[in-house]
Order: structure tokens, then sequence, then C-alpha cells
């Protein structure tokens, strides 16, 4: 597998859950890390919690439902490294409640953080990735992407058309050494994947889930997948019990 070592590698909604695990996970391979997010003094917390010279880690404060908080992100990378290795779109939203209970807000933040915003890395990152002739895109996806899970309509329509999306433009790039892999992690104990809706019909998240790290583990083993091969697609589960 190959080394992430001072690598650039770039994380979305990092400041907190899976994207906070990522970063953690990434630090032990020693990459030089782009930690993303709204939450500025969460962000900065994280950053100083990992055990990587300062050199090696910045943050950025951009709203990615935004093309211009995209660009930024991506701009920010691009001038402090010259070069991105691996993108990880991880920051998603999802509103749980049954459909007669979700609002149009509620409906365009889900889609717009979890799908659009994937859009805009794809339309501001691929011509560079194309120029330099290399680079991966991670999109973080879900199980309910792959089954819709009820008290959770649109986002399982979210991330079941990311999943489609990231497939076909997959497909697009990949005779230009360009990888775009997606993960789909079932139930994770996150305050996203442990939230529960007050609505007896609504979704109930699973008794066993899996941990950040596991998620994060998996994500770490798509980075490190040698450069001519790699995973469109592939789902973390956890077992069905845990001692």
């Amino acid at each position: 597998m190959r080394s992430l070592k001072d690598k650039v590698v770039v994380i979305t909604g990092a400041s907190r859950g899976i994207g906070e695990g990522i970063a953690r996970v990434f630090a032990a391979e020693h990459p030089k890390l782009v930690l993303c997010g709204r939450d500025k003094e969460r962000l900065q917390k994280v950053a100083k919690s990992l055990p990587l010279p300062r050199s090696h880690v910045s943050t950025v404060i951009a709203d990615i439902t935004r093309a211009s908080g995209m660009k930024k992100i991506i701009d920010a990378a691009y001038k402090r490294h010259g070069v991105i290795d691996v993108f990880i779109n991880n920051a998603g939203v999802g509103a749980r409640k049954n459909l007669l209970d979700t609002t149009e807000e509620d409906y365009d933040l889900t889609m717009d953080t979890n799908l659009k915003a994937v859009f805009y890395s794809f339309k501001m990152l691929l011509p560079r990735m194309l120029k330099q002739d290399f680079g991966h895109i991670i999109n973080i996806s879900s199980g309910a992407g792959r089954i819709g899970m009820p008290g959770l309509a649109v986002y399982s329509a979210s991330k079941a058309a990311l999943n489609a999306f990231s497939e076909a433009v997959a497909g697009e790039v990949r005779n230009d050494n360009i990888k775009i892999s997606v993960l789909a992690p079932s139930s994770t104990d996150t305050s996203f994947g442990s939230g529960r809706s007050s609505k007896k019909s609504a979704h109930r998240s699973a008794t066993v889930r899996l941990t950040v790290d596991e998620v994060a583990e998996a994500v770490l083993f798509l980075a490190k997948q040698n450069e001519n091969a790699f995973t469109s697609m592939a789902d973390i589960r956890p077992l069905i019990t845990r001692k």
C-alpha cells in the first residue's frame, strides 16, 4: 500500500464526528492535513490535538453549500501546498424526521450539503487533478443511500444520488489517473447516528453501531490503496454483536 507521508489530504466536516476521527487516524500517517468546517473554535481544537508539526496542519472556515466556500477550501490548499493528493467529502447533514414533518428548508440544506457541495468539489478539483495527472476524491455516503430509511427519507435520497453521481463521474476520469471512491458506513456512533426521532413511526438507530475510528480506518484503507487499484464503492457494517 502507498505511503501518505507528506501527501496533502483535505477533509471537510473535520470539526466533529467522522471527520474528526478521519483527521486523527490519518495523522498517524504523517500527511499534510487541511481541515475544513464552519465551527472555527472546534476546528482549531481538533488541529491542535493532532500529533503533527504546525506546518502539516491548517484549517479553513467555509460553507461548502456555496460555490464560494468550496473554492475557498480548494484555493487555500493549493496556495499552501501546490497540490491536493486526497480530498475527502465528509461533511453531511440530515433531518431525522418523517417526511410530513420535513420542511423545504430541511430538504434544501440536506441536498446542498450532501450532494451539491460534492458537485462543486468535482467541478473545481477535477481540472486541477487532470493537470497534475493524479488525485483521489473520497465521498462519505451512508447505508441509508442503499436502503431508504424511514424517518430519513431526504437524507437517504441525497446519499443514493451521491452514490450514483460518484460512480458516473468516476467512470469519466478513471483513465486519467484520478480515483473517485465512495464509502457507505451503516449507523455510526456520532450525534447524528445516535439520534432518535420522537415519532413512533420514524427510524430508530441500530443497537450496534460502528465507531468513528472504524469508519476512519476504512477511509484510510481507500486512501492508501496502490496507485493502480481503487475501490469505487464500499460498504462498512458492524458485526451483529460487539463484546
